[in-house]
């Protein structure tokens, strides 16, 4: 008979495996835990910031929008003005009120060149430093603050810390008064409109969220690529030493040490990081997660700005002047220029129809913060012939939005799925946008591409893909805890900055664990 000797089964692979993560889990946790030590305590802290200087501590300003009010009346021709002052060409013309006379605001160089103002009654040519002197009048009206001496005045071209590219405007002129309060108001002049304002507190911790949180720093030292490539590196570590404090913490638990006495304060830290790291876990993914999604999108620039449609128009097309037009002034509330299909059109809106029978009423039209503006009627008549545009706000929206579509390199041009006039911040089209009102143009494309476009600037206001969508909810929901906004910006604030807190805490308590052990 042959006899049978039993052999042990040989291991198999998941046991071999728990084994391994069992002998390493707790190195590979403290080693990534020390990795991102830095960077954590760098976004929770400026994380923390971000509540104070968007909403406790904001300072206020005394009006943030121009009321809805008829535009001053030209009485000296368009036409007559350009030609006394040898203007063969121009880009854009606005009526304004400068120094409460009727002006002519007339850019004729490139968009971000000082416009030239011309008198509307007498077409003498205004100060050359007009365009500053209407941003201070704008400035003033903002802060109701007649007296304060102006400190400086400077256009601004390009983003900055204290004036960053979540603001969107350009150019700009930033302002600064001595005055308590708010001393930095920052205007547009074409068109007029509030962009921002700021007080010294509030500029000094929105450079140091540009630092800490969005590590501007690291852009300056080598490149936007490599920013975001770091950054991703970082919140990907994160993630895994969330991940793997689950299942040191959570799933293997019971295989590591208690505190033996009361006296164990290695123990006791260990516990203490354990609690608060389950507790935390949640949200950590959800920052984490959603802040490296956000960041992804930045690989490719916002390249939004350099969308404008502003062609030079020969000034001997303009058969048909401003003043000859068939327009109820004490209805008017602006009047531009357009180019649209290779024909000029003059662009009038009229005011709002709450205004029309209230002319005291004070409420904005486009200023920051507002989130809506009140409906108006756009007409745009041709300067060659004096007739109507028929839907011309629809068709100068689609012209704009086709163009820009060809200038991304887009190829053809896709079907129109739809097109509508926003006046409210609402949805994918939100308040960071910051203009209003804007034409939604909606491609039937499988990405959905949607781009906004702001009729009254010949700007592109926003491109918006599904991929944008999924990030944008991802971003408000996960990150910034948009979901429990029904209970207030307050508790909102409040729910964000306590779990900032709570993943600040495990870090620390973590390191003071591996310092203690050391």
């Amino acid at each position: 008979m042959e006899t049978i000797i039993p052999r042990h089964a040989a291991p198999t692979r998941p046991a071999w495996v728990r084994r391994y993560v069992q002998r390493n889990i707790y190195r590979w946790h403290r080693f990534v835990g020390l990795l991102t030590l830095v960077p954590v305590i760098c976004w929770t802290l400026s994380g923390l910031l971000h509540p104070l200087m968007s909403n406790w501590l904001r300072p206020s300003i005394a009006k943030e929008a121009l009321p809805p009010q008829p535009a001053p009346r030209p009485t000296w021709p368009l036409q007559q003005v350009l030609a006394q002052h040898h203007l063969s060409s121009l880009r854009s013309v606005r009526l304004v009120r400068w120094r409460q006379q009727p002006a002519y605001q007339v850019q004729t160089g490139l968009p971000t060149a000082e416009p030239r103002y011309f008198s509307a009654t007498t077409g003498q040519a205004l100060a050359p430093d007009a365009d500053r002197q209407y941003a201070e009048q704008l400035a003033r009206y903002f802060t109701q603050d007649s007296t304060a001496r102006l400190l400086a005045a400077e256009q601004l071209t390009g983003f900055s810390d204290d004036y960053s590219f979540v603001n969107r405007l350009l150019p700009v002129w930033k302002l600064t008064f001595e005055r308590p309060g708010v001393r930095t108001v920052y205007v547009e002049t074409m068109p007029a409109r509030l962009a921002a304002f700021n007080n010294p507190t509030r500029a000094t911790f929105l450079r140091f969220f540009a630092l800490l949180h969005s590590w501007s720093w690291l852009e300056l030292l080598a490149n936007n690529t490599v920013r975001v490539i770091v950054m991703l590196l970082l919140l990907g570590i994160i993630l895994a030493s969330t991940l793997s404090g689950l299942v040191l913490y959570g799933l293997m638990w019971g295989k590591f040490r208690r505190p033996r006495n009361a006296q164990d304060q290695v123990g006791w830290l260990r516990k203490y990081h354990r609690g608060v790291g389950l507790a935390v876990a949640l949200v950590t993914f959800t920052f984490a997660g959603s802040g490296a999604f956000h960041v992804l999108l930045k690989l490719h620039p916002d390249e939004r700005l350099q969308f404008h449609h502003a062609p030079a128009i020969p000034t001997s097309r303009l058969l048909v002047d401003v003043t000859q037009l068939p327009l109820d002034w004490l209805q008017v509330q602006q009047v531009g220029l357009v180019e649209l299909n290779g024909q000029i059109y003059y662009q009038v809106t009229t005011l709002p129809a709450a205004q029309q029978n209230n002319k005291s009423a004070t409420s904005a039209s486009t200023g920051l913060p507002e989130e809506a503006v009140r409906p108006t009627l756009v007409t745009y008549y041709s300067a060659t012939t004096g007739h109507i545009l028929a839907d011309g706000q629809t068709q100068y929206a689609t012209f704009l939005a086709n163009t820009f579509w060809r200038q991304a390199g887009g190829g053809p041009t896709p079907a129109i799925d739809k097109i509508e006039s926003v006046t409210h911040f609402e949805g994918e089209y939100g308040f960071v946008n910051k203009r209003l009102p804007v034409m939604k143009v909606a491609y039937r494309i499988p990405q959905q591409t949607t781009l906004y476009v702001e009729p009254a600037t010949g700007r592109l206001a926003a491109r918006v893909e599904n991929t944008d969508r999924y990030e944008g909810l991802s971003f408000a929901f996960l990150h910034k805890y948009h979901a429990v906004g029904s209970l207030g910006k307050n508790v909102r604030d409040a729910i964000t900055m306590l779990s900032a807190v709570g993943v600040l805490a495990v870090s620390v308590l973590g390191f003071w664990l591996l310092v203690k052990r050391k």
